[in-house]
């Protein structure tokens, strides 16, 4: 009698397994459909192409027409059948031209929209570049849509290359007597680099263009990653930007429960924009100006030392010839936010993963920046390397600079992409929500619970990065600059990695503790 309830048991678990399995590919199914009308959006763009997509209720032929003139088409592309998931791909384009467009049907005769519907195609030569990242903007609502607002405000009120001397430090005070001459700062340098970068680029007049790069550090949907909800959480919500700017996105947890994710985006797979060929489109790089980007998937792809990301990352990054690398990926290698890096539980471990086993390769490499979500809130760290076991174990001796005088806020880099020469960390996914957490890691010198954005300029030899929250305030800043001969003294990796560990300084941890208490504190106020 036991042994035929037994097995009765087991066959009504196994129907039971089988009818969950069956509802649950159904359900992912469904929700990832491409349904709908979807207005035309900007995807992969480089120096010479670009990818328009779109979709329609009905089966049509897809049509772009384009040209640099906004009132005159001089192209036309077809799509070779009717279909209601549009892609075209424009060829054949100048560098660094702007270009207008209409997409549509065959018998569609409206004319640009010149103020939503055009591009920007990559630079041939070096310019000074804006980068925009948003992280886990996956939840629509009035905290992304006043980031959105604060960082496009921020943006036009300052151009790109803006100095950092014109952000106020923790006390509120500008570090610049002469903090807004802006344009003479900005003159200044294009004097010492002027004959390596191009200055006179049409897109830094165009009040239009605020973005050159735009990057999603992953959860683009919430909470599921369906077609509606990236409806909602991107297209809608992101309306002005996708119609004419890229966004380059990473795989997140909350994307990665549909198949949505890579039904809308068209990433470079095959090298299409720099960078070598991945061969699949969960991490691939690309190049903008005299920057690469490198952009991996540490949800779904193996993250172990000798698999198949790391041996092409390694390959990649061997390749690049850019002075200025910037690495992307969801899962923080450092944060003591909503999420905990040195939990082998939270994530099913990936950021302990990514921490032990990629970012040895980024920092072999000399990656200078390294930008996480997963978090909500916004976390940086001090320059620092060779850090890979968990927070307990973090030394002083992994602190490569603490910045000019020290402040943790300006820093010097050789112009080479030599190994272990100092990374920073930034996670900054609260873009449309903020979560609570100790934010006390100790290779963070700043950590804000604050909704925001990063924005970065990059121009000749300095980088500049700040954190910009949803009322438009600059909370955090730093840069690195690139000299040419420039030695630290920073004694390797080697060291950090052997027996002899010396102890975060009390100075430090203190720096770190007084800061993030400081932006508690403000928080708290608020």
């Amino acid at each position: 009698m036991l042994r035929k309830t037994l097995k009765f048991l087991v066959k009504i678990t196994i129907i039971l397994a089988l009818l969950y399995g069956a509802g649950r590919f159904f359900v992912v199914f469904t929700d990832s459909r491409l349904t709908g009308e979807r207005a035309p959006y900007v995807q992969m763009t480089t120096e010479n192409s670009a990818v328009i997509r779109w979709m329609t209720e009905e089966n049509q032929m897809g049509v772009v027409r384009y040209g640099e003139d906004e009132y005159f088409v001089a192209a036309v592309e077809i799509e070779s059948s009717p279909r209601k998931n549009h892609a075209v791909k424009l060829t054949g384009l100048k560098p660094g031209t702007r270009y207008y467009y209409h997409a549509g049907g065959l018998t569609d005769t409206k004319g640009f929209d010149r103020d939503q519907n055009w591009f920007y195609t990559h630079p041939e030569q070096e310019v000074p570049s804006r980068i925009w990242i948003i992280g886990d903007s996956g939840e629509p609502g009035d905290t992304v849509n006043q980031v959105r607002d604060a960082a496009l405000g921020w943006m036009r009120e300052n151009p790109r290359g803006t100095p950092l001397s014109v952000d106020p430090e923790a006390t509120g005070k500008s570090t610049d007597p002469a903090a807004d001459d802006k344009d003479d700062k900005l003159a200044e340098v294009a004097e010492e680099q002027g004959a390596k970068i191009q200055f006179d680029h049409p897109k830094l007049d165009d009040e239009n263009a605020l973005v050159d790069v735009w990057i999603s550090l992953g959860d683009i949907a919430y909470r599921s990653g369906t077609n509606k909800q990236f409806q909602k959480a991107l297209f809608d919500t992101f309306e002005g930007q996708v119609a004419n700017t890229a966004l380059w996105p990473v795989y997140g947890n909350h994307d990665s429960r549909r198949w949505t994710y890579f039904r809308i985006f068209e990433l470079p797979e095959y090298g299409e924009a720099g960078g070598v060929p991945s061969e699949t489109e969960n991490y691939y790089s690309f190049d903008y100006s005299n920057i690469h980007f490198v952009m991996l998937d540490s949800q779904s792809s193996g993250r172990e030392p000798d698999g198949d990301m790391a041996e092409w990352l390694r390959e990649d990054l061997a390749k690049n010839t850019k002075p200025w690398v910037v690495a992307a990926f969801h899962h923080p290698p450092y944060t003591k936010g909503s999420h905990d890096s040195d939990s082998s539980y939270d994530s099913r471990g990936r950021m302990i993963e990514m921490r032990q086993h990629i970012l040895p390769i980024l920092e072999q490499a000399g990656v200078d920046l390294v930008v996480s979500g997963h978090s909500h809130m916004y976390e940086r760290s001090m320059m620092i390397d060779c850090a890979y076991g968990s927070s307990a174990d973090f030394s002083g001796e992994s602190i490569v600079s603490k910045g000019v005088r020290g402040n943790h806020r300006q820093y010097v880099k050789p112009v080479l992409n030599k190994s272990h020469q100092g990374t920073i960390y930034a996670v900054a996914g609260s873009t449309s929500k903020v979560d609570k957490g100790p934010l006390d890691h100790p290779v963070h010198h700043t950590s804000l619970l604050e909704a925001g954005s990063m924005v970065i300029d990059v121009v000749g030899d300095t980088l500049t990065a700040r954190f910009i929250n949803d009322k438009g305030q600059v909370k955090d800043s730093f840069s690195i600059q690139k000299k040419a001969g420039y030695k630290s003294d920073y004694k390797g990796c080697d060291f950090v990695a052997g027996s002899i560990k010396a102890e975060l300084t009390a100075e430090d941890a203190e720096d770190a503790k007084v800061n993030r208490d400081i932006q508690t504190s403000a928080v708290g106020a608020s």
